[in-house]
């Protein structure tokens, strides 16, 4: 049967309202916060960013870790042993695939190895840890959720949605930690970063990514179920054990944000708000958002450092200044 006109039209309408809907998403958000600039060259008018070996390790591993649990997570399987050796047939498949290419992020043949290993390693604690119950509950893998507020649609992509036994969970899989802020139900993070308290903008960008998907979760499925929204990092830890077959041990860890997005939701979508406002608004001047604090931290791990006219005009200014983080020698805010 094929619809009646009028459903087509009612289709095509919303189609239509939503291409011209402004959508703001949160990884725009937390870059943002992070830097005008680095924002502008990320998204609006995107610059090829300088990338290190390490940055392609680290993009590499959560590209290989997320497509290979997603892959063990729908996999049909009837038994949890099969469901891990669909993961790790899709982990060798992509690794061969990363692995063909001309830009290699690895120095020697022993450190792809270890990576290898610490990956499929990685995957398999993952599922003994609670992933074979994700799989068993599993709503929606590779997904984005959404929700409006004054014109403007919030997105945040998640790894996978998950039922609980009231509620959904969102998962977003990390190889570590490294750059997702410890919260606790007590805390006010937001509200001592808004008030120049404290400044870790990554991290802040970690919560942010949080809130979003949460209310997009409870968009999705209900607002008055509780959601809740974790990164999971299967290689959250990894040293060599000699005595296990891969050679390598590894932990698992997560971190939740439902207690955390309760505790702090008011300053929390403020800030979001705000940020997106910026967005819209088309405001990537750095110096209007915390320029020196900017200079002093972000801009030393920035990939689009070199091309950026602000950084340049700090460092050419002839004036006397403080001597940045780096220039000092000291450790920059990026993964703590």
């Amino acid at each position: 049967m094929t619809p009646s006109s009028s459903v087509e039209s009612e289709a095509d309408d919303e189609s239509a309202a939503q291409a011209d809907q402004t959508v703001v998403t949160a990884d725009a958000l937390a870059t943002h916060l992070v830097c005008p600039r680095q924002y502008e060259f990320a998204f609006e008018r995107p610059l090829s960013a300088r990338e290190t070996s390490t940055d392609r390790v680290r993009d590499r591993r959560r590209q290989l870790l997320r497509r290979s649990i997603i892959a063990g997570l729908r996999s049909e399987a009837n038994a949890d042993e099969e469901r891990v050796e669909a993961a790790l047939e899709w982990l060798d498949h992509e690794w061969r695939q990363a692995s063909a290419g001309d830009r290699q992020p690895y120095i020697a043949d022993a450190q792809e190895q270890y990576d290898a290993d610490a990956l499929a390693a990685a995957v398999e604690a993952y599922f003994e840890n609670g992933g074979h119950e994700h799989a068993e509950r599993l709503v929606e893998a590779d997904t984005v959720v959404s929700y409006e507020r004054d014109d403007v649609r919030y997105e945040a992509t998640v790894d996978a949605v998950v039922e609980r036994d009231r509620g959904y969970l969102g998962i977003r899989y990390v190889p570590t930690l490294h750059g997702v802020l410890q919260v606790s139900w007590s805390d006010t993070h937001v509200r001592e970063f808004v008030d120049g308290q404290s400044y870790y903008p990554r991290q802040i960008g970690s919560f942010v990514r949080a809130g979003v998907a949460i209310r997009g979760l409870k968009a999705e499925y209900g607002f008055d179920l509780p959601c809740d929204f974790a990164y999971v990092a299967p290689l959250a830890e990894s040293r060599p054990a000699y005595e296990s077959e891969s050679g390598v041990r590894v932990d698992v860890e997560q971190r939740h944000f439902e207690d955390a997005f309760e505790e702090e939701t008011r300053d929390l979508v403020d800030l979001i708000e705000e940020r997106a406002a910026a967005i819209v608004d088309g405001k990537t001047d750095p110096r209007a958002w915390r320029f020196e604090k900017i200079i002093d931290s972000a801009c030393q791990y920035c990939a689009y450092r070199d091309a950026c006219p602000d950084r340049m005009g700090a460092e050419l200014a002839f004036i006397d200044r403080e001597p940045t983080r780096g220039e000092r020698g000291g450790r920059g805010e990026i993964d703590d």
